[in-house]
């Protein structure tokens, strides 16, 4: 069977469906390649799960760094059950399909 489209976008990454959801409201025919799974790189597994890690460790260093210099606190530490479970709540519910 053969279909013929307007666009073919390759990745569901935030430009990649930006793109293909402006271009499906003007009429075009429009299909979606990816091999992993909805949401692209940036969103699962690359940029905003990165953000979140990288973000929890510059805590812990800042807060090491300035104690004594007006910073308290008591047993500062990541604990990493929690910190991925929060990071989940937004890597998860993206679904399968779009």
């Amino acid at each position: 069977m053969t279909q013929k489209f307007d666009l073919i976008v390759i990745g569901t990454g935030t430009a990649g469906s930006i793109i293909a959801k402006e271009c499906r409201s003007a009429g075009w025919r429009v299909a979606i390649i990816d091999s992993r799974p909805f949401g692209g790189t940036c969103a699962l597994r690359g940029c905003d799960a990165k953000k979140v890690l990288v973000g929890a460790a510059a805590v812990v260093d800042w807060a090491q760094r300035m104690q004594g210099k007006g910073i308290t606190f008591q047993d500062l530490q990541i604990n990493w059950q929690e910190l991925m479970q929060f990071k989940r709540t937004f890597t998860e519910p993206v679904p399968q399909k779009a």
